[in-house]
């Protein structure tokens, strides 16, 4: 079953499009991830899901209807959490969650404060005195609310603690393994990579690919973190290995050529450890963007 489609879809609102002629398929059951940077798309693609905007043309479909006449029944079975989520500064927290459940129509008050507990919301605090991060925890108590069929997040992690991310995503990937769909974008795309099955790449406006993670992780390039009090100043030469990053120690870099070679040349230095890795889906899709770029110059790059 097609759980959203989006056929030949664009948005404007000046010359430059803000999503660019784009179409593509999230299926019942999918874990789906949108990746890319700020004001590639994502949020853009998340609001036309939700109809918050209207696209300039094309057609979306969502659980089968169009999204511009989702029926009511629908709705409730789909669980959203906004970028930035605001309710009333004067309202309590327990009494935003109150009022979100009665309005999906959720008797079920038991699960609701489970949820509350489970996430760490701060109830009896007033909006106004929450910072974003707090805010989120309720936004995502209402996503999960009500045993929805679809999960649509946008920004998902952004301002979130490290323990209430582990605690989403853990809950995320539980909710999928029992056939529920879930669609996020974030700027995390380190953590996209570990729970999506499926990822779209966007930048400016446009869908670059929509990929299996395993497919888009498969390159010629490695991560090469070593550590080591000798300069590597020559070796960078030879290699023309640009851009080195230091951390915790480590001196860490991407190569793109033979590995032998490297490894040859690394047993000249003194090495207190070596590790070489396939790349994080952040360094995939820097790589990604390069031939892409590369593409689009004739190959000049």
């Amino acid at each position: 079953m097609e759980m959203i489609t989006f056929d030949k879809v664009s948005k404007y609102y000046t010359k430059r499009p803000a999503l660019g002629d784009t179409t593509f398929v999230v299926n019942k059951g999918d874990f789906f991830g949108i990746a890319g940077p700020k004001k590639s798309g994502k949020s853009t693609m998340i609001n036309l899901m939700m109809d918050f905007i209207r696209p300039t043309g094309g057609n979306i479909t969502v659980m089968g209807q169009r999204s511009t006449s989702l029926s009511t029944d629908r709705k409730r079975n789909i669980g959203y959490m906004p970028s930035n989520p605001t309710y009333s500064e004067t309202m309590k927290a327990i009494d935003v969650v109150k009022t979100a459940a009665k309005i999906k129509g959720i008797t079920d008050n038991e699960s609701v404060m489970s949820l509350c507990k489970h996430f760490s919301v701060d109830k009896n605090k007033r909006i106004g005195s929450l910072p974003l991060s707090n805010r989120k925890k309720i936004a995502i108590v209402i996503a999960l609310m009500g045993n929805p069929k679809l999960v649509i997040m946008d920004n998902a992690f952004v301002a979130l603690d490290k323990d209430t991310k582990n605690k989403l995503a853990h809950y995320l990937l539980d909710l999928n393994k029992e056939g529920v769909t879930v669609i996020i974008s974030d700027r995390n795309i380190d953590l996209l990579q570990q729970i999506c099955s499926r990822i779209a790449i966007m930048r400016k406006g446009s869908l670059l690919e929509i990929s299996e993670k395993k497919v888009l992780l498969k390159s010629d390039t490695r991560r090469v973190s070593v550590k080591t009090s000798d300069d590597l100043s020559a070796l960078y030469t030879y290699f023309h290995i640009t851009e080195v990053t230091e951390d915790n120690g480590y001196i860490s870099f991407l190569y793109k050529k033979d590995i032998n070679d490297l490894v040859s040349a690394l047993t000249k230095y003194h090495l207190d450890d070596l590790q070489i890795t396939l790349p994080s889906l952040g360094d995939a899709l820097v790589r990604y963007y390069e031939k892409k770029m590369e593409q689009e110059n004739g190959g000049d790059r």
